[in-house]
């Protein structure tokens, strides 16, 4: 027999799905134990999932990133980007540009390496104050 106290009522049940158990990458049975408060690893994009459904069902931010161990302002920002998973693709490889140098001035000659697209952002911001203080 389970004891329980005089006046405590059983927590409500949450269950994402009532058909599909997996989809893709989501485990619909770890998002329901997340959902629910139990410990269950989560990938990012279940932990992703069971926040969405958790905030669709009323949760505040605060109270769904607890359960999926995540902090208010990163549910903030997945919420934002439309409850996306972010993108795991490496950045481009540096195409070969000769003897020039990466990132000195811009989108060297077309690359797209970090490199050189942090240098053209600096390129930019140099451009626009010499601009204003003109």
């Amino acid at each position: 027999m389970i004891a329980t106290r005089p006046g405590a009522a059983t927590p409500t049940r949450y269950y994402p799905s009532t058909t599909d158990t997996f989809d893709g990458d989501l485990d619909y049975i770890a998002i329901e134990h997340a959902m629910n408060g139990e410990t269950v690893t989560l990938t990012m994009a279940e932990r992703i999932e069971t926040a969405r459904q958790l905030v669709d069902r009323g949760f505040t931010l605060t109270d769904a990133g607890r359960r999926v161990r995540a902090d208010r302002n990163t549910i903030v920002v997945w919420q934002n980007n439309g409850w996306a998973p972010p993108s795991t693709s490496p950045d481009p490889e540096p195409i070969n540009i000769g003897n020039a140098q990466h990132g000195r001035s811009g989108y060297t000659k077309g690359c797209r390496c970090r490199t050189c697209k942090d240098g053209a952002a600096a390129a930019k911001r140099a451009a626009k104050q010499r601009g204003a203080a003109a």
